[in-house]
């Protein structure tokens, strides 16, 4: 990594309640997710702690992603997203836009939603 203050450059280190509860009893896991940056010529890796969503969360994806699917995405991993995470995630986000859709469809796979269409 070239730029070690870049706060999208994270390393594997996690925090060490990544897979435990937080403050709020809430259980998060941790998803990581990373890639080369072509433009800036450097690897960049990120890690999350998310909360799994809800049957009522899904719903609510699914109802509003006909009519704004990145807003949907957007607002799921927002109400999922572990509270020290949060910033740095929007911060990423702002960076690299393609990190909403890329999360959200993790999260959703990890509750056993998948693609079925072709």
């Amino acid at each position: 990594m070239s730029d070690p203050a870049n706060t999208s450059q994270a390393t594997s280190a996690t925090p060490a309640d990544a897979e435990g509860a937080a403050p709020s009893g809430r259980a998060y896991a941790a998803f990581e997710h990373s890639w080369t940056d072509r433009w800036a010529d450097t690897e960049v890796a990120v890690s999350y702690r998310f909360a799994k969503p809800s049957p009522t969360h899904i719903k609510r994806l699914q109802s509003t992603a006909a009519r704004n699917p990145a807003q949907a995405s957007r607002a799921l991993i927002l109400d999922v997203i572990h509270p020290d995470d949060r910033a740095r995630f929007l911060a990423d986000a702002d960076s690299y836009p393609g990190l909403v859709t890329t999360m959200s469809s993790a999260l959703i796979k990890a509750v056993g939603l998948g693609d079925l269409g072709n």
